[in-house]
Parts: C-alpha cells; sequence; structure tokens
C-alpha cells in the first residue's frame, strides 16, 4: 500500500520524530556553520521538523524560511505547529518536480528523507539545484540500505504471525549508497556524511509506541483487506515480539544508519 494515506496529514510523523528527538536532525544541521539571514527551502518538509529547529537554536528568522510539501494535510499540521509557537510561517503546496519559484534565488535548500519518493528523482534534483544560488548549497539526507530498521524487522514478523502477505520493499531509488551519483549529475562537488547510532529499549512498550507512528502500520488501518482484529492485533503482537527480545537478550537494540549529503556548485545546465 502506498503511503497517501499516512501523509495526508502530520500527526503521525510528528510523533514519530518527537520519539526520536533531535539529535540526528540537528546533526544534520550543523554541517552548514552559518543559517543567519539566508533564504532558505525546506523542500518536501513534512509538519516542520527542521525548520522549528533553525527558528529555536539555530537564529534564523521565519520570515527567511518557505517550506514546502505537496500534502496540504502535512502543511497544515506545520501551520498549527506555528500558531502554538506564535511565529508565521510560509508554506507552499507543490511537487519537488516542479517548484515555483524564480531561479537562483535561495541560499540553503534542503530536502530531508523525502527524494526517494519522486516520481522523476533527476528532474526534481535538478529543479532543487536551479533554485540555488550560485554560492548555495543543497543539503539532503536520506537513509542507508545497508541494514533494516528495527521496527520494520518486528512489522514483517507481526504480519507474517498474523498470516499477512506483504511485498518487501525493494532498495532504495535514493540512499546514502546510490545518492551521491545521482546528485553528481547536478552539482559539482558533492560531499557525503554518514550517521551511525544506536538506542538502546528496555521497554517493549515503548517499541509498541514507535510502531504505532510509522506509516507502514498506519497505511494499512485504512485498508479493508486486512480484519479489523488483525489491525487492533498488529501493535499488541509487535510488543510482545519485542518483550520476547527484551527477556532473552536484556534488550532490544535498535541501530542506525544514515545521513547526509552537502552539495554545492548547481550546475544550471
Amino acid at each position: 500500500m502506498s503511503n497517501q494515506h499516512y501523509y495526508n496529514s502530520g500527526q503521525h510523523l510528528r510523533a514519530k520524530h518527537q520519539l526520536a528527538g533531535d539529535e540526528f536532525a540537528r546533526w544534520v544541521l550543523d554541517h552548514i556553520p552559518n543559517w543567519t539571514h539566508k533564504k532558505i527551502l525546506d523542500a518536501g518538509g513534512g509538519w516542520g521538523r527542521f525548520v522549528w529547529l533553525l527558528l529555536d537554536h539555530y537564529r534564523v528568522s521565519s520570515h527567511n524560511i518557505v517550506l514546502t510539501d505537496l500534502s496540504e494535510g502535512m502543511l497544515r499540521t506545520a501551520s498549527n505547529e506555528a500558531s502554538q509557537r506564535a511565529v508565521e510561517n510560509q508554506v507552499a503546496v507543490c511537487d519537488i518536480e516542479s517548484l515555483p519559484f524564480v531561479g537562483q534565488h535561495f541560499d540553503i535548500v534542503m530536502a530531508n528523507k523525502v527524494l526517494y519518493h519522486l516520481s522523476d528523482l533527476s528532474r526534481g534534483v535538478g529543479e532543487l539545484a536551479r533554485l540555488l544560488k550560485p554560492d548555495g548549497y543543497l543539503l539532503a539526507t536520506t537513509n542507508s540500505d545497508k541494514i533494516t530498521a528495527m521496527i520494520i524487522d518486528f512489522h514483517y514478523q507481526a504480519l507474517d504471525e498474523h498470516g499477512i502477505p506483504y511485498t518487501p520493499e525493494s532498495p532504495s531509488p535514493f540512499s546514502m549508497e546510490n545518492g551521491g551519483d545521482i546528485l553528481a549529475d547536478h552539482f559539482g562537488r558533492v560531499e557525503q556524511y554518514y550517521y551511525e547510532d544506536e538506542d538502546l529499549i528496555y521497554d517493549a512498550s515503548e517499541v509498541r509506541a514507535i510502531y504505532e507512528t510509522i506509516g507502514r502500520y498506519r497505511n494499512l488501518l485504512v485498508g479493508d483487506d486486512i480484519s479489523a482484529h488483525d489491525k487492533e492485533a498488529l501493535p499488541q503482537t509487535v510488543e510482545r515480539l519485542a518483550q520476547a527480545v527484551i527477556d532473552r537478550d536484556g534488550v532490544v537494540r535498535s541501530p542506525t544508519l544514515m545521513g547526509a549529503f552537502l552539495c554545492s556548485a548547481p550546475n544550471y545546465s
């Protein structure tokens, strides 16, 4: 099932990011030493995870940031967040493959964990390059295909236990392993940085809480090919599977491998 339903609102993605914390996002933003007074585009930025960090910790004015997303629901969540913070936010509903801005307008463009969703990846990256000033930067993040996230392993185990058929996902069209070559077609310089970490989880209910925020589970809830009983039972099964690991090993280990590309010297051809 596609992720369309999951991205109709930023509610669950915001919960997922809040559970994950800000360490990765701040590590990403620290790759650019000075954000102050820069014109910034957060393309496909969802509910604004990176925007709020820029406002809170990097001395950026909300007037200097434009947040875009293809989902109106995501941007409604972002606007609600802005209202709670009593700040103005500039948002635009648009596709990364066709961005409604004049060329060479932004100092920094971000595309965080979004490029693998594009139908025409080369066109989308070309659009991001087009919008950058000659001395500007693109900051793009994604996951590594070298590992499968702990929560996804539990998801597949739970589906197997309930006899729910699924098709394992193909390798990402934009990962830490293949993204550099794609970006190099549009930028003269591409720097690659890996982020590796491991969370140790001692309470199985925390694994369940994470599971209930992910798109693979939330999208199952709107389908009519899975029984209501199975939909309700999947988080319980995930929690039980996690508890079995804790009983055996004393902890659930959740390794992380993802990273960022810092791109400069945009190619306008």
